[in-house]
């Protein structure tokens, strides 16, 4: 990552400094940890250990490579990260011991004790915080909570778990923890709401079947529950977006065992050590297809079980990328709202601060052509707009691409046919436009592949009805599509990216039927606002989208043909009608979601019909 040369709030400048993101001399590149690190445990005698073993996942067939040890040797215990460390914490102490991950030569420092001695722990956590729940003795239903900002402290009990358990698993994403499992053995679920985490945890769809002794990884989207007492090889996923369900049953590991520990990047899990037999085998789990039996990749150093497990990649922790010297990830804290009216259509392009987004947005390079009621999404280093009037149906999809985004937006390949007033969102490969018109109002989706963006974008399966002046957003697996008109809609469509031939399933509705709205979100929420002469804020929860969606707090006036774009915080909604059209900007805090949307800077000029993209939008990486 290089630093920008954008003027950014000290708030922000804490935050990244916080979360080791923040770098001061020579635009110096966020550094990448493509690794798993596997602390700990016992090895046969018994013996416990304090090796800590790191796996390459650039080069996972080789043997795990043994670096700075722990400070003391222990097993039972649990391990959580974020970009920069690694904490493992319990195993019959309170010790936390942390790994520097750019010097994870040296032996683990201690930080600030957990608030009891306990073993049988499991451990998870985002970016700012690492969760530690359970133990024995007892069993124990007490969470503890370590803040990254000031580890050297003793950790804070936060509320507890449902029920006492021990020997259970733990994984997550940035916005949620999911402690599964347990000995007794049982399969429930909890899941700790991290914005809320002194309420108890809420009990969620169990696993498949009752087990204790597991391990537990994953991504953004999902959970992966594997193996346990005593010779298991069970894989269990959970589905983040609707969590309330059974855990479904996967490809499973390669051999049965307890006493493992997994960890693992955005693609993959790997599941390490564990009995019987004590094992130093190492098994992959392909998250894009992972109804396949786990392969087999390089050991650990020796076989060793009771171990615990963690990774700067792991649990949706997507701030840690593949870097090279000529490809940086960038912090680019902006929005990005293009085209539009009234009067002749527009091809401006404004952007949004987010780090100073009190200013008036600046515009940027225009798109192509003029035009109004396009839609547009994109990834991390590029915006798509695609479709509109301008006068006339366009099919075009301008690219903006954001490392130099005072350029004219460059034609990519068309949609498969001229529409307007489409809606439009995806995730970090694909991006899928639906719906709009000529009449008869259009289901049609479309989607565009970002490695071969000059190709016409292929047609995919169709939304479940033909709508106009809809409005999308989503997270990195699924595709939500809400409202429009006409008739007026309150149908919620939901697009499967893993599975996105198939109609697009109608999810729990909005809280009232509308159209000209607006909608973004993050990975764990989307906001659908504004529409047919209101000022609503409905929340869907990915993790209960068979639910309405909940009304919260409202935009700070009616707005409807506006656009909304945002990062992992915030909501901006810009540009509207009632006439004269305006130019406000207001946004949504997600962690504050009831009250009344905030008025920020404008939009350069006033119109309404536009459309926005983010590169820290639905869930992206940051």
């Amino acid at each position: 990552m290089t630093v920008t040369t954008d003027i950014f709030s000290l708030e922000t400048v804490y935050r990244l400094q916080i979360l080791g993101l923040w770098f001061t001399q020579n635009n110096s590149p966020l550094p990448s940890y493509p690794y798993g690190y596997f602390g700990g445990g016992e090895i046969p005698g018994p013996t416990y250990i304090s090796t800590v073993d790191r796996v390459d996942y650039s080069n996972d067939t080789a043997t795990a490579s043994p670096k700075g040890p722990l400070s003391l040797a222990r097993g039972y215990f649990g391990a959580t990260s974020n970009a920069s460390y690694g904490y493992f914490g319990a195993g019959w102490y309170s010790t936390v011991d942390r790994i520097d991950y750019s010097n994870d030569t040296a032996t683990a420092s201690v930080r600030g004790p957990l608030s009891r001695t306990v073993a049988h722990i499991s451990a998870t956590g985002n970016s700012s915080y690492g969760y530690f729940g359970g133990g024995f003795p007892g069993p124990q239903s007490t969470v503890d909570r370590i803040d990254y900002s000031n580890d050297t402290a003793t950790s804070s009990v936060k509320g507890p778990l449902s029920n006492a358990r021990h020997a259970l698993a733990a994984t997550g994403n940035s916005s949620y923890g999911y402690f599964g499992g347990g000995a007794g053995p049982q399969s429930r679920v909890d899941r700790i709401d991290y914005s809320n985490d002194t309420a108890t945890a809420s009990t969620r769809g169990p696993l498949s079947l009752d087990r204790g002794y597991l391990a537990a990884t994953g991504n953004a989207s999902f959970g992966y529950f594997g193996g346990g007492f005593s010779t298991l090889s069970t894989v269990d996923r959970i589905d983040y977006s609707n969590d309330t369900a059974t855990a479904s049953t996967k490809g499973p590991l390669s051999l049965g065992r307890g006493y493992l520990a997994a960890t693992g990047s955005s693609s993959f899990g790997y599941f390490g050590g564990g009995l019987p037999g004590s094992r130093s085998t190492v098994d992959r789990v392909d998250y894009s297809n992972d109804t396949a039996t786990a392969s087999t990749k390089g050991p650990l150093s020796a076989a060793k079980y009771r171990l615990a497990a963690t990774s700067a990649e792991s649990d949706g922790l997507s701030y840690s990328q593949p870097l090279s010297a000529n490809n940086p990830l960038q912090v680019r804290p902006f929005g990005y709202f293009g085209g539009g009216s009234p009067g002749p259509r527009s091809s401006v392009v404004d952007r949004v601060d987010y780090s100073n987004d009190t200013a008036t947005a600046s515009p940027r390079g225009p798109l192509s052509i003029d035009r109004r009621y396009s839609g547009a999404t994109g990834n991390s280093s590029f915006g798509y707009f695609g479709g509109g009037s301008g006068p006339s149906l366009t099919s075009t999809v301008d690219r903006v691409d954001y490392s130099n985004d005072t350029a004219t937006a460059s034609v990519k390949g068309p949609l498969s046919f001229a529409r307007s007033a489409l809606g439009a969102t995806g995730n970090s490969s694909f991006g899928y436009f639906g719906g709009g018109i000529p009449f008869p109002y259009k289901s049609a989706v479309d989607r565009i592949d970002y490695s071969n963006d000059t190709a016409t974008a292929s047609p995919k399966g169709p939304l479940s009805v033909g709508r106009a002046y809809l409005a999308a957003t989503g997270n990195s697996s699924f595709g939500y599509f809400g409202g429009g008109g006409f008739p007026t809609l309150s149908t919620v469509d939901r697009i499967d990216y893993s599975n996105d031939t198939a109609t697009a399933s109608p999810k729990g509705p909005l809280s009232g039927a509308r159209y000209g709205l607006a909608a973004t979100g993050n990975s764990s929420f989307g906001y659908f606002g504004g529409g047919s002469s209101t000022s609503i804020v409905d929340r869907i929860d990915y993790s209960n989208d068979t639910a309405t969606a909940s009304p919260k707090g409202p935009l700070s006036a009616v707005r409807y043909y506006s656009a909304a774009t945002g990062n992992s915080s915030f909501g901006y909604f810009g540009g509207s009608l009632p006439f004269p059209a305006k130019s406000t900007v207001e946004r949504i805090d997600y962690s504050n979601d009831t009250a009344t949307a905030s008025v920020r800077g404008s939009l350069s000029s006033a119109r309404y019909g536009i459309a926005a993209a983010s590169p820290t939008a639905n869930g992206l990486p940051q």
